[in-house]
Formats: structure tokens, sequence, C-alpha cells
């Protein structure tokens, strides 16, 4: 009696053993990688796709129970990877500003306060020909200080300066046109009337730019 107790004990633990490796079997996961790149884990072989079903990779010590995260972590990478990458080079200027840089943004802002307030005191003047002529004195002072900040800002490949440039080269191209008029008493006030306009609209452009620009001085390095 005892001899077959201790048997059926023996073949218990057989039959144990053999249910647990046939578990483990069962429980054992293929994993493949998409043409995109994305990772895939099933337990169930015919759920491989055909075209990665004959080398599957077998992950060892995977249970069915694991797949949920294993997947969710795989999407959360892929994602990631998804996701566009941050252009260092589009970083706010003020964010990596050298000190030339600075410098360069310091002389356009002296030089904008300067312009703008350059031709006030002839705006409410009686037009003359006098008038003309002493508003273009002025702006040929201007332009000759419009040319040397271009060649400074030149030198700097900063978007900030982008539209600074286009400005200052549009102005200059005005100004040469406005030394080659010699306006007669008949057509003085006209022309005159036309430049003041065309330097009223460039000092909004000067308060545009001018405000832009001190505030990235005044931003913290």
């Amino acid at each position: 009696m005892l001899a077959r107790q201790t048997i059926l004990k023996r073949v218990m633990i057989v039959v144990t053993a053999v249910l647990s490796i046939v578990a483990q079997a069962d429980a054992a996961v293929y994993t493949w990688k998409d043409k995109n790149g994305t990772t895939h884990f099933t337990d169930d072989r015919t759920k491989v796709p055909q075209a990665y079903r004959n080398k599957p990779l077998l992950k060892d010590r995977i249970t069915p129970a694991e797949l949920p995260s294993l997947e969710k972590k795989d999407e959360s990478k892929a994602e990631s990877k998804s996701l566009p990458k941050k252009n260092k080079a589009k970083e706010s200027d003020e964010e990596s500003l050298t000190v030339a840089q600075r410098s360069a943004i310091q002389a356009t802002t002296n030089f904008l306060k300067e312009d703008i307030l350059r031709y006030e005191k002839y705006y409410d003047w009686p037009p003359s020909r006098s008038k003309y002529r002493l508003l273009k004195e002025a702006v040929a002072n201007a332009t000759s200080a419009k040319q040397a900040l271009l060649q400074t800002i030149s030198l700097h490949d900063l978007p900030l300066f982008k539209d600074v440039t286009e400005f200052l080269q549009a102005s200059i191209a005005e100004d040469e046109k406005a030394q080659k008029i010699r306006p007669t008493t008949i057509t003085s006030t006209r022309q005159t009337q036309a430049l003041i306009n065309r330097l009223k609209r460039e000092t909004g452009q000067e308060n545009h730019f001018l405000k832009k620009l001190t505030a990235v001085l005044n931003s913290p390095e």
C-alpha cells in the first residue's frame, strides 16, 4: 500500500513538471518589427504576419500578461520617434546672441532712435523750396548712416536682422531717388509733401523694429 502511494506521488510530480513545461511553451511570446520600425508582440504564432513568420524571434521569460505593457511601451517609443525634433537653428535670438551680435543690435536701436527724430522739426514748416532742400540734406546724412549700419548687420546671420536689412535697402533706394529731384516753385509743395509722407511711413516701421530689438536686448542672457 505504501509503495503504491509512493509511486502515485512520483507520477504526480512528473505530470506536474510536464504540464509546467507545456504551459511555459504555450506562454511563449513572438515579436517582430514591421517596415515602419514598430515592434509587435503576440503569444499566438498564427498572428505573426506571413512575411515575418519564417524566423520570428522568441522572447524568453515573457508571459502573455506582460504583453499589454510591452505593446504600450513600444507604441510610446514609436510616437516619440515620429515627433519632429526641435530645430536648434530656430532657437530664439536672445538665447544664442554673441557679444558682437548684441553690439550690432544695440547699434541698430541707436540708429533707429536717432532717425525717428531726425525729420520731425521740419514737418510743421510752411511749404517752400528751402524746406525741401533742408529735408534732402537730412535724408542724405541719414543715407550714409543707413549704408554703414547695413554693412554692420550684414556680418551677422540673424533672422532678427532680415526685415531690418530689407527696410534699409528699400529706404536707401528711395533716398537716392529723392536726391535726383530738383523741385521748382510750382512743384516744390507736392514733392515736399510726398517726401514727408514717405518719411512718416518709414518712422512707423522703425518704431516697430525698435520695439522688437529693445525687447531682445532687455531679455535675460
